[in-house]
């Protein structure tokens, strides 16, 4: 499985420029607030049109402004965490996980995910009862459910405390690991995004930098390296 990603969109005075490229493997894509990550996310998902550009998974071309092609969020086959969760509130946890599943599905379907992220008490619970971890939990039973093509995470720690974010970390990089699919994390946190693995993209004033492994992206983060972002001299936190 592959995901490519060439596009632009224009908002006002800003403009995306993004270019991405994934196999089945974990990129996280690093930078401060406003530089464009979740506008990315939201063109893969189908949320945002992008003004040009093409969008491929595995094939599959979703987006492609040239021939006209824009499917639909449903028909892409993406499984997007919000940064709120956004689960449906008036629905349990049960009803939340087999809303990935299609219409009516066997509620029993429900069950091996239920298990698998330790939610099965929580099953007639509605979101409001929940916790933040336990509503993290069901988002992510949710979209393993769905069994999507591609797994988009948009800061899912950011709403967390220290000691939850480090278990639900560890859960996370199990179900993507399992899962083994592209998979795009949005961050801030260099810390995060170095517990996460994988690879690293670093994102500035709306373009994307070069894809490195965490190890040669924090080597290169050390030096202060060009390589990160072409034209950027990045210097690490304290310096």
């Amino acid at each position: 499985m592959e995901l490519q990603v060439h596009i632009k969109k224009r908002l006002g005075e800003f403009c995306l420029e993004a270019d991405l490229t994934s196999g089945n493997e974990l990129i996280s894509l690093l930078g401060p607030s406003g530089c464009g990550k979740t506008l990315t996310l939201k063109c893969i998902a189908g949320i945002e049109r992008p003004d040009e550009g093409r969008i491929v998974l595995d094939g599959h071309v979703l987006f492609d402004s040239d021939k006209k092609v824009n499917l639909p969020p449903q028909k892409r086959r993406v499984g997007y965490m919000f940064q709120d969760y956004a689960l449906f509130p008036n629905m349990t946890v049960r009803q939340n996980i087999l809303a990935g599943m299609g219409r009516k599905p066997d509620p029993s379907l429900a069950d091996p995910f239920l298990e698998r992220f330790r939610i099965a008490e929580l099953s007639n619970r509605l979101p409001r009862e929940l916790s933040g971890g336990q509503k993290q939990r069901t988002a992510m039973a949710r979209i393993a459910a769905q069994d999507p093509d591609v797994i988009l995470l948009d800061e899912p720690f950011s709403a967390l405390d220290t000691m939850l974010k480090w278990e639900l970390e560890n859960e996370m990089i199990q179900m993507l690991s399992k899962e083994k699919k592209p998979a795009i994390f949005v961050s801030h946190d260099l810390d995060e995004v170095y517990r996460m693995g994988g690879n690293v993209c670093l994102m500035k004033e709306g373009r994307t930098g070069a894809i490195l492994s965490t190890e040669q992206f924090f080597d290169e983060l050390k030096k202060g390296s060009s390589e990160l972002m072409p034209g950027w001299k990045v210097i690490p936190p304290g310096e």
